[in-house]
């Protein structure tokens, strides 16, 4: 193996690492959105025998939410956290675990694309504000703030194809999922 093709390698293994670095932010986002919510939702709950009602409480749980799908979704696709049907590829070969892999990151390039090409569009539809999502000066969420997760992700699920396609052109192996707790080794 060349020089040029050790450097190549390195960086897509870095691009990759980088990605799966990226994906492990995402995540500490999405719990950090649940935990807002579970506070919020908390917070109602002890408020009311003292009779106290915070309108916008419910409004921001909502975005949490919100924020907290779109982040996912990046952080499931880089993780491997999505479904998987590893036990069939496998049975399939060698050239069937290389099919498949470049199968779903066609498939994920493919969305991601769509969902990215959407953003102006999106963006534009999106006017106004999110009634009730009081921001600490006092005005409230533009709309299209709502959506800014979901294009990052999905940009960022598009990349992850990309690089796991070179991954696959210089020879590097497939992440594969941590196994859970409750399988043996």
């Amino acid at each position: 193996m060349s020089e040029q093709d050790n450097v190549i390698r390195r960086l897509v293994a870095g691009a990759d690492r980088a990605l799966w670095t990226l994906g492990g932010a995402c995540l500490w986002l999405c719990n950090l959105c649940l935990l807002a919510m579970l506070a919020l939702t908390a917070a109602t709950f002890l408020l009311r025998p003292f009779d106290v009602s915070v309108w916008w409480f419910w409004p921001w749980t909502m975005v949490l939410f919100i924020w907290l799908s779109f982040f996912g979704f990046f952080a499931i696709y880089v993780r491997l956290k999505d479904v998987r049907i590893d036990f069939l590829v496998k049975r399939l070969g060698q050239a069937g675990d290389i099919v498949s892999r470049l199968l779903s990151d066609a498939v994920g390039l493919g969305v991601s694309v769509i969902l990215v090409q959407q953003a102006p569009t999106v963006m534009a539809s999106a006017a106004g504000f999110v009634e009730g999502v009081l921001l600490p000066w006092g005005d409230e969420l533009p709309r299209q703030a709502l959506f800014v997760p979901l294009f990052i992700s999905s940009a960022l699920v598009a990349l992850t194809a990309l690089v796991d396609i070179a991954k696959c052109c210089v020879g590097l192996p497939e992440n594969t999922a941590p196994l859970h707790p409750e399988v043996a080794p």
